[in-house]
């Protein structure tokens, strides 16, 4: 059986391929593009296309060029994009760098990062229109672009908070929308994409809720001496780093759970959610 190392690596070189052809321009080219070179090809870990994929593997569906699946990948990396791009801004989050580089806004200013993020936005939804399952893909992928940005109002209007006033439901309420929101979407795609039955979707999209909060959970305790250090809401200021580990487990054994409704568990789903929990030991 395929590895989870192998699984991703391989998984990753096919969007890492997509992207690279997708922000090629004909020409010379223009400051946008390089904008948008440097939004999408600067790093990450394409997390959210490699479930994308993964999931519509365990449906049974194709991923390989021209496959609905991996045009929906590429759909949920460049919206992904496009909020990191639009989150960084000075007005947002004023951060200056973005995965040990220059922010958008910080190489490229103000203006053409905000023109680089919506133009990012609007190729993620042309990948989805080019699909021949675009009716049943726009409406779980705009619902989960929505829920980005209700979640980003919520984090700016609670940085103005007190601390004192934060709680677990707020911090729910944020991680809900901001993280678990595109990663559950990215598990859904995937499923639509291989025509998976009714109940494969439905078990997929609670799959990447649950991986996206025990993800971001898993995120914040690495971060903990980032954390205390800074004024930002963070699960650790909340709750304390016992109850955010039992959080995390929590949520880890849900995802599980919800595989159960698969044929075969989808191993290298499970094996994913299970990687979370150890890049804690």
């Amino acid at each position: 059986m395929e590895t989870l190392a192998a699984a991703l690596a391989r998984t990753r070189a096919r969007i890492e391929a997509a992207l690279r052809a997708a922000l090629t321009p004909p020409g010379e080219p223009s400051a946008l593009d390089q904008a948008l070179a440097h939004a999408v090809m600067g790093g990450g870990k394409r997390v959210r296309p490699c479930l994308t994929l993964l999931c519509a593997e365990a449906c049974g569906g194709g991923t390989g060029e021209g496959a609905d699946a991996l045009r929906a990948a590429l759909a949920i990396e460049l919206l992904h994009c496009y909020t990191l791009v639009h989150d960084d801004l000075p007005a947002m989050d004023n951060d200056a760098e973005r995965r040990g580089q220059p922010s958008v806004w910080a190489k490229f200013g103000e203006d053409l990062a905000i023109l680089a993020g919506d133009r990012l936005q609007a190729m993620a939804f042309a990948n989805l229109a080019d699909c021949r399952r675009a009716p049943a893909l726009l409406g779980p992928f705009a619902q989960a672009a929505c829920e980005v940005v209700d979640g980003q109002v919520a984090d700016l209007a609670t940085a103005k908070q007190p601390p004192a006033a934060w709680d677990e439901g707020t911090l729910y309420g944020i991680y809900t929308l901001k993280t678990a929101a595109l990663i559950r979407a990215a598990c859904q795609l995937g499923a639509i994409a291989a025509d998976a039955p009714a109940p494969a979707q439905e078990a997929l999209a609670a799959y990447g809720r649950e991986v996206g909060l025990a993800f971001q959970f898993v995120d914040d305790l690495l971060d903990a001496d980032q954390a205390a250090r800074e004024e930002g809401l963070n699960a650790i200021r909340v709750l304390g780093g016992d109850a955010v580990r039992r959080l995390a487990e929590r949520h880890t054994q849900a995802a599980l759970d919800a595989l159960g409704a698969l044929p075969d568990g989808a191993p290298t789903l499970r094996a994913f959610a299970q990687s979370l929990l150890t890049r804690l030991a």
